[in-house]
């Protein structure tokens, strides 16, 4: 139902379970945010750094990388910071902190992590 937003003016608004309505472009809104304040605080408790080459400007640059695959149970990426903070500090617990460039280097064989 199109209905108006004090954010985003007439939006579809999508029905909530306790009878209300939201507007859909601040439900988005509200889940980017979540994720990314997710992401930053797991940056911080779990060194907030590449640890090959050091880098630390920006949490979006870093990700976690599982050192043992088999032992994955689910990325922590987008989708996967949907999950309850417990969860994703256990998963995170099965990684190491990379950057983006040397993250693509440990897939491709070209870094190694000691």
């Amino acid at each position: 139902m199109i209905k108006d937003c004090k954010l985003h003016g007439e939006t579809k608004h999508f029905p909530r379970p306790d009878g209300a309505n939201r507007c859909g472009k601040c439900a988005s809104s509200w889940v980017i945010k979540n994720r990314r304040n997710k992401k930053e605080r797991l940056m911080k408790e779990f060194g907030g750094k590449c640890i090959v080459c050091g880098y630390k400007k920006y949490a979006g640059a870093l990700d976690f990388h599982h050192t043992d695959p088999k032992n994955k149970s689910f990325a922590l990426s987008v989708k996967g910071l949907s999950y309850s903070w417990e969860s994703l500090v256990r998963e995170a617990q099965k990684c190491v902190m990379v950057c983006k460039n040397c993250h693509t280097e440990i897939e491709a064989g070209v870094t190694l992590l000691k």
